[in-house]
């Protein structure tokens, strides 16, 4: 079988002027991507050594912002931390 013959057409070169309606639109841009919102704050926790499983876990400041609570992470015991005024700036503990 004979291989087939490929015809090429001439390809127009012409560019509209600038002030032609729109000339100016570029269908390949796209929209700058949106930045992350990484407004929030951090939520402020504490580090425990849970001495019951030998396991660490964070515990987090509760909504009343006067302590820390929070569980082991293996076990499920239970541990609150108050918040007092002039408190230490120990962010590690051990428990239980």
């Amino acid at each position: 079988m004979a291989p087939k013959k490929r015809t090429t057409q001439p390809v127009s070169k012409t560019v509209p002027p600038a002030s032609a309606p729109g000339s100016l639109f570029d269908t390949a841009s796209d929209p700058a991507p949106r930045q992350p919102d990484n407004t929030r704050a951090p939520r402020p926790f504490i580090g425990i050594q849970f001495k019951c499983c030998s396991t660490y876990g964070r515990i987090y400041r509760n909504h009343e912002a006067n302590a820390y609570a929070g569980n082991c992470p293996r076990c499920g015991k239970r541990v609150n931390v108050p918040i007092r005024h002039g408190g230490g700036s120990a962010r590690f503990f051990s428990a239980g």
